[in-house]
């Protein structure tokens, strides 16, 4: 069967760096399973995946802009070590923290402590990077009414998973 919008597919996928790091992956966990066509995935990686057939292999490289996006530089604050409100055990650098914003939460890494300033990070990890990801589609099939009603792909039992996973942004 093709891979084609509102079908259920089946990937398995090593993500690494540059330096063959891997970043994500997999191995050793369940396979990725998704209904296609719904941004489940990088745009770019949809794009290579449709009209494919389980079985089908890819080696892809997505630039910044096309994975986590590009670093910006404004999104790295020094603010007063009294205005970041965590315990003081947990003051590490890469600690994560939430900030919020009227629209959303964002994730934050402090990557820098000193005396009285500590350096605060909202870039997305990742940002910046190019990556490498290969894919090999497992499976392929037609979404039940359910999964297309609900967004959420049911496994073999028809029971809802316990496990959402988000690959990609």
């Amino acid at each position: 069967m093709q891979i084609t919008k509102d079908r259920i597919v089946t990937i398995e996928y090593t993500t690494t760096d540059k330096d063959d790091q891997i970043i994500d992956t997999t191995d050793n966990i369940d396979n990725y399973t998704f209904i296609f066509g719904r941004g489940g995935l990088f745009k770019v990686v949809e794009e290579a995946l449709e009209g494919r057939y389980k079985g089908a292999q890819l080696n892809l490289t997505l630039t910044p802009e096309q994975a986590y996006g590009v670093r910006d530089e404004s999104l790295v604050k020094q603010v007063p070590r009294q205005q970041v409100r965590v315990p003081a055990h947990d003051l590490v650098v890469g600690f994560k923290l939430r900030g919020n914003n009227r629209d959303n939460s964002t994730p934050i890494t402090i990557t820098a402590i000193d005396d009285d300033v500590i350096t605060l990070d909202a870039n997305n990890p990742l940002a910046g990077l190019t990556i490498f990801i290969k894919v090999v589609v497992i499976d392929v099939r037609e979404a039940s009414a359910e999964e297309l009603k609900t967004g959420k792909v049911l496994p073999k039992s028809g029971r809802p998973s316990s496990v959402d996973v988000e690959f990609g942004a």
